[in-house]
């Protein structure tokens, strides 16, 4: 079965993607076959158009745009893992238009349109404060509206370094030990 891994910032190469790829490792050393997303390089994206067509359509989103993509790999998925840099204490706004596109998972009587128990990890980072509150609310989304089961979260302080989790081998393998929960 397969993991997605999902980069939410818009910096490649950064402490977000840095600890994705890391916990992407860390699957695939497990044995998963992992595909990873960036979503900031999707082009054609739309957020959540409220239209509830999903609704009457299984739990499946009918907007068609780059991240149909992603959408039904998380579907598909085995487990998942979520990123995002705090932005003034939120998920970016790549993250959040993703989020709002989950939306689309649920069923006309608000039940998942996957089985319950997709595996979730969480890696959220930021510059002073806020990655620990963050990562709380994207798991607790996750598990609240999806019945997700969560492998766990990461939550790093960069002090404001770009390549923080580079230069620290204990992030890194905390990352990676991530990603082999799943």
């Amino acid at each position: 079965m397969s993991i997605v891994a999902i980069v939410s910032s818009p910096r490649k190469n950064a402490n977000t993607d840095t600890l994705v790829t890391a916990a992407a490792e860390g699957a695939k050393e497990n044995g998963k076959d992992v595909q990873i997303f960036h979503l900031n390089v999707l082009r054609d994206k739309r957020g959540c158009q409220g239209c509830n067509s999903c609704k009457a359509n299984g739990g499946k989103c009918v907007t068609r745009d780059d991240l149909t993509a992603v959408l039904d790999a998380v579907r598909d998925s085995e487990g998942v893992i979520l990123s995002s840099p705090v932005y003034f204490g939120e998920a970016c706004g790549q993250y959040r238009m993703l989020e709002d596109r989950f939306y689309g998972f649920l069923t006309a009587d608000f039940g998942a349109s996957f089985a319950p128990g997709k595996k979730v990890a969480v890696i959220t980072t930021a510059g002073t404060a806020g990655a620990d509150k963050l990562a709380d609310k994207m798991e607790g989304t996750m598990k609240k509206y999806f019945k997700c089961e969560s492998v766990g979260k990461l939550a790093v302080v960069t002090n404001n370094e770009a390549e923080f989790s580079a230069k620290h081998a204990d992030v890194l393998e905390q990352a990676r030990a991530l990603g082999k929960k799943f």
